[in-house]
């Protein structure tokens, strides 16, 4: 905060001049940092809400890999059976299950 003072009071009218200047100065600087408070708050808002967005993305493509690992393990322990397997009817039919699991 800036005090001017041009001239020294000498009388109650010079201090009501100072004290008024004074406050003015008092209320500019107040409402500027009340500005700039709300354009902080409009930017922390805002970034805020991108990171929400990106959340539920991640969280989304979280889920599908999921579920793609998921299905990648069925396919793998199909392909096992079928190597262990003896059976020829039993690999056809593992097979045609690793087979629809691709599609």
């Amino acid at each position: 905060m800036k005090f001017r003072i041009d001239k020294i009071p000498k009388n109650e009218e010079d201090l009501n001049e100072i004290q008024r200047e004074v406050e003015e100065e008092e209320h500019e600087h107040h409402h500027h940092h009340e500005h700039n408070e709300e354009e902080i708050l409009t930017e922390l808002y805002m970034s805020l809400q991108g990171l929400e967005g990106r959340v539920t993305e991640l969280e989304k493509s979280n889920d599908d890999c999921k579920k793609e690992i998921s299905r990648l393990y069925k396919i793998l322990s199909k392909l096992v059976i079928v190597t262990m397997s003896e059976n020829k009817d039993e690999r056809i039919k593992n097979l045609k299950e690793i087979i629809s699991l691709l599609e």
